[in-house]
C-alpha cells in the first residue's frame, strides 16, 4: 500500500533517510535507475534519441542519472541543461554532471536548443520537481516549450514541472506526462486535479526512504486492490459469494434500483434482490433479469423483506426525498444490524445526523457525493480540504465509514484512517453512477469486506471500469450502465496485476496488459 505526502514532509524523510545512512548521492543514484529502468519500457535503444531536460537541482540530478543509465544501455541521450547563468547547481545534481560528461554524454545549453534532434522518441522532464511553487518563467518555460514541439512521449521524473506538489495547481507552461515516475511516496499534486489529469500513468519506485507517518492517508495500488478481492473458490456456490438486498426506486426514478443491481451482479454478489414500493414494482420486476425482486409498502417499512436472509442491505437510490423514505431509513437504523450501505435519499432524509448513524448496530458505509456531504456535515462541497476534513470528523463522531464520492473519492473510517482512490473520471458525471457504485459496495460487503476495504475496492473499480470505458467512446458519452458493464473488465484486469509500483494509468488503458508501460 502506497501513502501520500505533500513535499514538506518528503522533504523530512529525505532528511532522516540520510541521517538514518543512505548517502543523498545514493538516494539519487536510486530515483534516476528507476526513472530509466520506466523510460527503457516506453522505447528501445533503436528507437530514436531521448532528450533528457534537466534542471539545476536535485530533480535535474535525477535526469542527469537517467541520460547516464540510458547511454550504458546503448540509448542515444541527450542533455539540456536548464540552469541560468551564474546559477550554482545542487552538490548532488554537480556530482551526476561529472559522471554524466565524464561518460561521453553530450550537454546542450538552453541556448542551443536547435542543435538538438528534430525527433526524439522519449523527453524527460526533469527540470523542476516536487517543490515547485509559483509561475514558470525564463529557460524553464523556454524548455517546456520546446519539448511540447516535439509530439513525443513524455516521462516525467518525481512529478511533472509546474504541478504544485501540496495542492495539485497546474502552470499554464506544464508539459502532460505519458508517464510519471515519483520517489518513495506518491505526492498530494499528482492525485488532486487539476494536477492529476497531467500526471499520465503513475509509478511509485520504491527508493528505502520510509513514510511511515502518512500511513493513515493511504493510496491502494491496482496490485493492493488485487490483494483485496474477495476469493472465488472454484466450488463456491451462490450462497458463497453472499447475498445482497438493494432497497430504492419510485415511480419517477425506476432506473436507480436496476443500476444497483447491475453493479452488484457484476461485483461478484452469488444473488441480489431488489426491494422497491409497491407502485414501482411492475416498472422494475424482470427489468434486471439476474436479480430478484420484491415489493413493499412505503408507509410500512416492516413490510420489507426480512433482512436475516441477506449478508448485506444498501438503501436509498430513487426512493425519493419524503416521509416514506424517511421512515425506512429510520426503520433500518432502529432495528437491523445487517452491514448497511446508505445513498442518495437515504441520506437526504436523514435530519439528526451525527445521532442517527452513530446509533446503527452494524457496519455501516455511506457513500455521500459533495453536496451531500455539506448537508450532513455542514462544509464547502467545492472544496476538496473541506469537505474532507468533515468526512474525517463525521466519521469519527458517529463510526460510520465514509465514501466521499468526487475526483478524487475519498474514504474515511476512524477505525482505519483515510484512503484516496486514485481512478475514474468526468464521464461518471451523471445521474445513475452513484446507483452503480452503491451496488459495488453492497455486493463487496456480502461478500465479507468490512465497509473500508468495501468503499475503497468498489470505488477502485468502479473509476477504472470508467477509464476503461472512455478510451473507445466520448467522456460526455458514458452511460451508468457503460460503467456497469465494464466492471467485468475493470475486475479481471485487476486480477491479472503483479505490478505493485503502477497506483494509476491515468485512464490510458488500451494497450495490452503486458506491454503497457
Amino acid at each position: 500500500m502506497k501513502f501520500w505526502v505533500i513535499p514538506e514532509e518528503m522533504s523530512e524523510y529525505d532528511r532522516r533517510a540520510i541521517d538514518g545512512g543512505i548517502p543523498g548521492d545514493e538516494l539519487m543514484e536510486r530515483a534516476g535507475s528507476a526513472a530509466a529502468a520506466r523510460a527503457m519500457r516506453m522505447v528501445s535503444p533503436d528507437g530514436g534519441p531521448v532528450i533528457v531536460f534537466a534542471g539545476p537541482g536535485n530533480n535535474g540530478g535525477d535526469g542527469l542519472v537517467v541520460a547516464r543509465k540510458l547511454r550504458e544501455r546503448s540509448y542515444y541521450a541527450h542533455v539540456v541543461l536548464a540552469a541560468a547563468p551564474g546559477k550554482s547547481l545542487s552538490r548532488n545534481c554537480q556530482h551526476n554532471l561529472g559522471r554524466f560528461v565524464q561518460d561521453g554524454g553530450i550537454v546542450v545549453p538552453p541556448g542551443k536548443l536547435d542543435d538538438l534532434p528534430d525527433s526524439p522518441s522519449l523527453v524527460v522532464d526533469a527540470l523542476l520537481g516536487t517543490g515547485f511553487k509559483g509561475r514558470i518563467e525564463g529557460i524553464f518555460a523556454q524548455c517546456l516549450d520546446r519539448m511540447k514541439l516535439y509530439g513525443c512521449r513524455v516521462l516525467a521524473v518525481d512529478t511533472p514541472s509546474g504541478i504544485n506538489g501540496r495542492t495539485g495547481e497546474v502552470d499554464p507552461h506544464t508539459l502532460p506526462a505519458d508517464v510519471t515516475v515519483t520517489f518513495a511516496a506518491p505526492k498530494a499534486g499528482l492525485l488532486f486535479p487539476p494536477g492529476c489529469g497531467h500526471a499520465g500513468s503513475i509509478y511509485v519506485a520504491d527508493i528505502g526512504i520510509e513514510v511511515d507517518e502518512a500511513r493513515d492517508r493511504m493510496v491502494p495500488s491496482m496490485a493492493d486492490i488485487r490483494d483485496l478481492l474477495p476469493p472465488r473458490p472454484s466450488d463456491g456456490h451462490k450462497g458463497t459469494f453472499g447475498r445482497v438486498l438493494l432497497i430504492g426506486g419510485s415511480e419517477i426514478m425506476p432506473g436507480a434500483p436496476q443500476l444497483m443491481a447491475m453493479g452488484a451482479i457484476r461485483s461478484g454478489v452469488g444473488l441480489a434482490t431488489l426491494a422497491v414500493p409497491l407502485s414501482t414494482h411492475q416498472l422494475v420486476a424482470g427489468r434486471v433479469p439476474e436479480a430478484l425482486s420484491a415489493y413493499f409498502l412505503p408507509g410500512d417499512p416492516s413490510s420489507l423483506p426480512d433482512v436475516s436472509q441477506f449478508d448485506a442491505v444498501a438503501v436509498g437510490p430513487g426512493l425519493g426525498n419524503n416521509s416514506s423514505t424517511r421512515k425506512v431509513v429510520n426503520y433500518v437504523l432502529s432495528n437491523w444490524s445487517v452491514p448497511l450501505v446508505l445513498d442518495a435519499d437515504a441520506l437526504n432524509v436523514i435530519e439528526r445526523p451525527v445521532e442517527q448513524l452513530k446509533s446503527y448496530r452494524g457496519p455501516l458505509l455511506i457513500t455521500p457525493h459533495p453536496g451531500e456531504m455539506a448537508r450532513l456535515a455542514k462544509c464547502d462541497p467545492n472544496s476538496i480540504a473541506s469537505r474532507s476534513s468533515a468526512a474525517a470528523r463525521l466519521s469519527e463522531a458517529t463510526g460510520a465509514c465514509i465514501l466521499l464520492k468526487g475526483r478524487p473519492s475519498m474514504v474515511f473510517w476512524k477505525e482505519r484512517g483515510s484512503a484516496l482512490v486514485p481512478a475514474g473520471n468526468s464521464g461518471l458525471a451523471k445521474g445513475g453512477s452513484g446507483d452503480v457504485l452503491t451496488g459495488v459496495v453492497a455486493s463487496l460487503m456480502a461478500q465479507g469486506m468490512d465497509p473500508f476495504e468495501a468503499g475503497m475496492t468498489g470505488a477502485f473499480a468502479h473509476g477504472l471500469a470508467a477509464d476503461m470505458a472512455t478510451e473507445f467512446s466520448s467522456r460526455r458519452s458514458l452511460l451508468p450502465s457503460d460503467v456497469a458493464l465494464w466492471l467485468g473488465r475493470a475486475f479481471s484486469v485487476t486480477e491479472e496485476c503483479m505490478d505493485y509500483e503502477l497506483l494509476t494509468s491515468g485512464g490510458r488503458w488500451k494497450s495490452d496488459w503486458n506491454d503497457r508501460t
